[in-house]
């Protein structure tokens, strides 16, 4: 664990000087925490928020400045811009140092609650504002202007001084890194991360609780390490820590009797052998199809299992439609013979579920014309060859790829 650095140490008082207004509205310095240290890149920001909307004319380049008083004497440059329409943000052009610094931020203008800065809107008021130009600085100060214009006078605030030191420095973040980089999880589901920093004195240090983090997708989200799946889809968490970030991808899966089902793909019908993202032989519109719309009769979870030791074999045709080596045969006949064990095993009654299985599913496996004519290339294949049946008496769970003898 990394020790504790005090970065900043403000003085106790923060001097608010007179301005030439008594009618300054409450003022709130927040989120005051600039990063420091001389490797640090310049990405720290003051913020000041008050309780009224700030006039934009009212700010300048010169609004805010910010010098280094010790051990060198030097202005910071920067640049002003206003966030959320009443909050003042200074953003340094350059990383701090070792030393004392003091900010101000000059008189501003605020805006009282339901008026807008003025703009003049025809000739004559045009000219009233450009003779009270020539008596104030500011034409809300002028009675002529407010009178006749119907300007509502600003808000000016008092100078704002504070000084604070920089006592430490900040060593570098210089790569960022989570303990996984793809996870795979169910709807409603969560699991957790690890992420560690590595800074430029080759030091670490567990920043899980401390790192950002955002989700590309509502299916995901994430916070303090936990990532909580919400629904099927995919999502990037993106963690930050310092100006290092690093992505872990989340793929969220509907589940099935246990089962993870693949997304749905895109186009699954553009190529031949179509989308098997999750690669275990069977397509992902097929895989997708047994367990959410396949028709099934007596037991789902045992007819979905063997679905699958089909389709893989139907997938297989697609393939190698030469049936090179019997392989393809030989995983037909296998899953053919699971249909029977399933069969004979369970005692099924006589109303043609295994016949209606097949017609099923191959009609979902070779549903374009392309498929239909490889599946007939590997039938073709099988031409003028005999068959021997499998000895049905002797058949046992082993021909299956699972052992259905164990499931309900």
């Amino acid at each position: 664990m990394r020790p504790i650095y005090l970065f900043i140490a403000l003085v106790l008082s923060i001097t608010l000087l007179q301005g030439k207004e008594k009618g300054l509205d409450q003022l709130y310095l927040s989120n005051y925490t600039p990063k420091v240290g001389s490797n640090v890149p310049a990405t720290s920001n003051f913020s000041f928020t008050f309780e009224l909307k700030i006039e934009p004319a009212s700010i300048h380049n010169r609004t805010v400045i910010l010098r280094q008083m010790t051990p060198n004497k030097k202005k910071i440059n920067g640049t002003v811009s206003i966030e959320n329409e009443n909050t003042l943000l200074f953003s340094p052009a350059e990383p701090f140092e070792k030393g004392t610094y003091v900010i101000r931020v000059k008189p501003i203008k605020l805006l009282k609650e339901n008026t807008t800065s003025f703009k003049p809107k025809n000739w004559w008021q045009e000219s009233i504002v450009w003779l009270c130009s020539l008596f104030y600085d500011d034409i809300t100060d002028c009675p002529l202007c407010r009178m006749l214009c119907h300007v509502n006078p600003a808000v000016r605030t008092k100078p704002i001084m504070v000084t604070f030191e920089v006592k430490e420095e900040a060593p570098m973040v210089i790569s960022l890194e989570a303990n996984a980089t793809l996870i795979e999880l169910s709807e409603h589901n969560r699991t957790s991360v690890k992420v560690t920093a590595t800074y430029d004195d080759n030091t670490t240090e567990d920043v899980t609780l401390k790192a950002t983090y955002s989700s590309s997708d509502s299916a995901v989200d994430a916070d303090k390490g936990i990532i909580t799946t919400n629904g099927e889809g995919s999502a990037t968490v993106t963690v930050t820590y310092g100006d290092k970030s690093t992505n872990i991808q989340v793929e969220v899966y509907e589940m099935i009797e246990g089962h993870l089902l693949p997304h749905e793909p895109e186009n699954p019908d553009a190529t031949l052998l179509g989308v098997d993202a999750n690669h275990n032989g069977v397509r992902d519109d097929v895989e997708r199809w047994i367990y959410k719309e396949m028709p099934t009769y007596h037991h789902p979870e045992i007819e979905r299992v063997i679905a699958m030791q089909d389709a893989k074999a139907y997938q297989m045709a697609l393939e190698d439609p030469t049936n090179k080596d019997d392989k393809v045969l030989k995983a037909m006949d296998r899953a053919h013979d699971c249909w029977i064990y399933y069969d004979l095993s369970k005692k099924l009654p006589f109303d043609d579920s295994i016949k209606k299985f097949g017609r099923n599913l191959r009609d979902k496996q070779y549903n374009t014309k392309e498929r239909l004519k490889t599946y007939f290339q590997y039938d073709y294949s099988l031409k003028g060859r005999v068959f021997e049946s499998s000895n049905w008496n002797k058949l046992t769970t082993k021909v299956c790829d699972k052992n259905i003898d164990v499931m309900p």
